[in-house]
């Protein structure tokens, strides 16, 4: 018997919104991946595992970060190994060289320190170190290589420093639980999931995917932290982030398979502007620096899920006023006029699922959609490998670029970077190395590497 799959999304029609036609269907095609809202969140009423040290409470002390550009990957121009379909993850190992996750040709390419190829790893297939729908990777220890395939078999593909095919770590299906798309390593081959995902399956004559037994309960208004293991060993939820309570949803698309064979229903919920984001960085000690909240908040969670700290500041949040609602409507509607959302190819465990053009819905969800009531201070967070926690803050008009804060796990301010400063990078590397996913006006992806020679203080 077929199995049927339910997802939820939210906030599809924002997924594109300022990005290119093949970034805004990657992000909308991840986000069906994950199979729930990958908007999360921060508890108003965070623990008080620590205190946070003095100095933060201070005016801006401005920075002035000197980088310099290394090398860029990834050309229409290029030979084959850089003509990068979808960049979905990247990841340095400990000697810098550059681990790029290309979904669309269904590979990973490294590259050494002066961007020319090392090796490619995996091709399209569903044999051992084969992938049908790579979404994420990360470097284990001794610089193996895991990477996440949403295909069948459903699980981890484990690759040793060499790109030699280790051996494959099966997931269970059934349990509908979805790795994220930022996965951090931890010591005996663990990896923490950040912006997992959940999702039903019913079969025909059985129970219903809301009746299965085995269903993980996650209460409404968290998002999970998962912890999974490469020794076979069933994923573990080791914290919930906060929420906001999820939106009703507001549009439904059903279709099958090319075969006819396997329906799947997608559930859009109403989409909600400002809702707060689910941000992290993992530090050298295990501990993950995790931003959830609409204030500036971040917490230190250990990986038994204790909250061994927290670090603020006294940034207030920004009143969603009228005009701020309809500067974001009008900006939302814009996107997807312009051809920025539309056609959405939905990847799932059981297969791959083309949607009708969906720009009259994603118009319709920003036309309907509703606001938070503040808009969240934090936009964006990673920590370098020097440990400095990196928190990017959200602009007053709430979409654009802002300052970036560094500070440390004990709570020091070291200083804020300039809004037209470096960004949060998709990925750190040793000696200063920064990653960033970049989409040109052709809408093709490169990752230009660059290097923090000083935070310029």
């Amino acid at each position: 018997m077929k199995p049927h799959v339910r997802i939820v999304v939210a906030n599809a029609a924002c997924r594109g919104v300022g990005a290119g036609r093949r970034h805004a269907t990657t992000r909308c095609a991840s986000a069906v991946a994950a199979a729930v809202a990958v908007a999360a969140c921060g508890d108003p009423s965070a623990e008080t595992g620590g205190s946070a040290a003095a100095g933060l409470d201070g005016p801006d002390h401005m920075l002035a970060p000197v980088t310099e550009d290394v090398y860029r990957v990834g050309s229409i121009a290029g030979e084959d190994w850089e003509t990068f379909g979808t960049v979905e993850s990247v990841a340095f190992d400990s000697q810098g060289r550059l681990h790029v996750l290309d979904g669309g040709a269904k590979r990973v390419v490294v590259v050494d320190g002066a961007g020319q190829l090392v090796r490619t790893i995996g091709k399209d297939g569903d044999g051992p170190g084969e992938f049908r729908s790579p979404m994420a990777l990360a470097l284990l220890s001794g610089d193996r290589l895991a990477v996440f395939d949403l295909g069948m078999p459903f699980g981890f593909e484990v690759f040793d420093a060499d790109g030699v095919h280790d051996r494959t770590a099966s997931l269970d299906m059934m349990s509908g639980v979805v790795p994220g798309n930022r996965l951090f390593p931890l010591p005996g081959d663990r990896l923490l999931s950040v912006g997992g995902s959940r999702f039903s399956m019913a079969f025909p004559g059985g129970p219903s995917g809301d009746d299965a037994e085995d269903e993980p309960e996650v209460p409404a208004d968290r998002r999970p932290i998962d912890l999974f293991s490469l020794d076979g060993e069933p994923p573990l939820v080791v914290y919930h982030a906060w929420d906001l309570p999820p939106t009703k949803t507001a549009d439904t698309e059903t279709m099958e398979d090319e075969a006819g064979r396997q329906s799947i229903s997608l559930n859009f919920v109403r989409t909600r502007a400002f809702g707060p984001g689910l941000h992290a960085g993992l530090l050298s000690d295990g501990r993950l620096a995790l931003a959830d909240s609409v204030g500036w908040r971040v917490k230190l969670i250990t990986t038994d899920g204790t909250v061994d700290g927290v670090i603020e500041r006294s940034i207030e949040p920004v009143v969603v006023t009228r005009a701020i609602e309809d500067a974001e409507r009008a900006r939302r509607l814009a996107a997807v006029e312009d051809g920025s959302t539309g056609r959405i190819r939905a990847t799932t465990p059981l297969g791959d699922f083309a949607l009708p053009d969906m720009s009259a819905m994603l118009k319709r969800q920003v036309e309907e959609m509703t606001f938070a009531a503040e808009i969240p201070v934090i936009a964006g967070l990673g920590v370098d490998r020097e440990d400095r926690i990196w928190v990017a803050r959200t602009p007053p008009e709430g979409f654009g670029e802002g300052p970036i804060d560094i500070v440390t796990p004990g709570g020091g301010y070291l200083g804020t970077m300039p809004a037209d400063g470096p960004r949060v990078p998709a990925a750190f590397g040793p000696n200063g190395l920064m990653a960033y996913i970049e989409t040109d006006e052709l809408d093709m992806q490169s990752v230009r590497v660059a290097r923090l020679v000083s935070l310029g203080r």
